[in-house]
């Protein structure tokens, strides 16, 4: 936990003083900080939160406490999923977050992440969580702690119960081919919707995975001295329909230096070797 022990035991005369950087420390955790602020933390155990509308799915459970780093024990009760907004604009969801009123700040747990396949390290100031090669999460160090860089989504809590216009919403928002909201409100005004209010449009985890693209490959550098150094070879087939004469196979082979393309037809595949 980010939080230090509090220790009750005075300094006594000739002992050695408090280090300044442990004064720094200290200055860090007991600073009032922003309710939407999120510390990525190595030394929790789970995501939690103290702020149930910062929740986006909420469910009430009573699965004991949790203990703080000064041995202080903190109550959970509920669970659920938080979504935040990466300063990329990519929306990402926290799931399992527990919630714990009497906590003083938004926790995220990189050891979690860490169980879930994702790496995270720090240099320069700034801590970045990954999975493969892709950045899912970066956060900027403020004094001695690391602050996500990113906003909460929606503060509304969403129960197990929805509103039948929040139902209304959705099925119109998947016939229409995940249109958006603004666009809905002006399909509804024209009455293109059988006269149908729509309310206000839901998180779609799928609208979220169709707009994420992955890290694009960096151009490779082949410094190739002659000819035949480097070849680039592709092999395509079967083709639906033969040949004139039988083959339903075509390999290419580049070379690298020279960029002379060879095109061979081949009836069997086995023919490459």
């Amino acid at each position: 936990m980010f939080y230090l022990e509090e220790k009750q035991e005075k300094q006594e005369k000739g002992k050695f003083p408090q280090s300044p950087e442990a004064a720094n420390i200290e200055a860090d955790s007991s600073k009032k900080r922003s309710k939407t602020e999120w510390i990525l933390d190595t030394g929790c155990t789970f995501h939690m939160c103290p702020y149930k509308d910062l929740f986006t799915t909420f469910e009430p459970v009573d699965c004991g406490v949790v203990l703080m780093g000064n041995d202080a024990q903190c109550k959970v009760v509920g669970i659920g999923t938080v979504q935040i907004k990466t300063n990329d604009g990519v929306v990402r969801t926290l799931a399992n977050v527990l919630y714990i009123p009497d906590l003083k700040q938004n926790l995220i747990s990189l050891g979690t992440l860490e169980y879930l396949g994702c790496k995270y390290s720090a240099e320069g100031g700034v801590l970045k969580v990954s999975k493969g090669s892709l950045v899912l999460l970066k956060a900027n160090r403020i004094g001695s702690l690391y602050v996500l860089q990113g906003t909460v989504v929606t503060g509304s809590t969403t129960v197990s119960s929805s509103k039948p216009e929040n139902d209304v919403t959705k099925l119109w928002h998947m016939r229409l081919g995940h249109m958006s909201e603004k666009g809905m409100h002006l399909q509804s005004k024209q009455g293109s919707l059988d006269k149908q209010g729509i309310g206000k449009l839901e998180f779609c985890k799928h609208c979220d995975f169709g707009k994420q693209k992955k890290v694009s490959f960096s151009t490779a550098t082949h410094r190739t001295k002659g000819i035949l150094d480097y070849i680039h070879s592709d092999l395509w087939g079967p083709s639906k329909f033969s040949s004139y004469g039988g083959r339903r196979y075509m390999m290419t082979i580049i070379d690298d230096f020279s960029r002379k393309v060879w095109v061979y037809f081949l009836r069997h595949k086995n023919e490459t070797f």
